[in-house]
């Protein structure tokens, strides 16, 4: 007579059903991703919603349900990718490095961004950079924090000596940022050297003449080694 016992080993080693929670936040992480597809291709003014929900395999209605507008759903694009700036920031913070070799690594990390997810920065710098479609970028805390983090780097800069003590981190911070924006639009936008692919080496180029750029002095010393 066969057993009617269920296989023990069988329940251990099958995967907990997915919940509520985890579905939502896949079904979400799908219209983003479709989003940056989209609105990568086609602009965010000739972006739909409906576009997006085709593109990530969702009822039209879902992304209303989800994210309530367009603009939100651009809004949670840029707050996620401003999360992982400001994460890396965080890291790159505690290292034992000057001031200005913090900064050459905050902004290495960007032009990587820009070699891992083209789209993703194109995105950025057509819709907010260029454009200046998206108003609620200002207000998100985390690009508050991250300037915050930035004019934290001049400031101890300045206290190690690595810049003149009269120095004005926050000036400096925007100074920074703006070097760095300008570069990345230069790239994305394919003006700063037209007809060159967008690859590893040509990056590595621009990473090693940012460097020069920061290392020149006015955004702090390296220490002697």
């Amino acid at each position: 007579m066969k057993s009617t016992r269920p296989d023990t080993q069988a329940q251990e080693n099958r995967p907990p059903p997915r919940g509520r929670r985890e579905r939502k936040l896949e079904r979400q992480e799908d219209i983003l991703a479709a989003a940056i597809a989209v609105i990568s291709e086609k602009g965010y003014e000739n972006a739909r919603i409906s576009d997006i929900a085709d593109r990530a395999g969702v009822a039209y209605g879902l992304v209303y349900h989800y994210f309530g507008s367009k603009e939100k759903v651009l809004s949670s694009i840029f707050e996620r990718l401003w999360e992982r700036f400001g994460e890396r920031i965080t890291r790159i913070q505690t290292q034992d490095k000057s001031g200005v070799e913090k900064l050459a690594e905050v902004s290495d990390y960007m032009l990587d961004t820009l070699i891992a997810r083209p789209d993703l920065i194109r995105l950025l710098v057509q819709e907010v950079v260029r454009a200046r479609n998206f108003q609620e970028l200002p207000k998100l805390d985390i690009v508050q924090r991250i300037g915050r983090m930035i004019e934290g780097i001049f400031a101890e800069s300045i206290e190690r000596g690595e810049l003149d003590a009269g120095a004005d981190p926050r000036f400096l911070s925007f100074a920074f940022f703006g070097a760095v924006e300008m570069t990345l639009t230069a790239l994305a936008e394919g003006v700063y050297a037209p007809g060159k692919p967008l690859d590893l080496r040509h990056i590595k180029i621009v990473k090693k003449r940012m460097r020069e750029f920061l290392y020149a002095g006015s955004f702090g010393r390296r220490p002697r080694r």
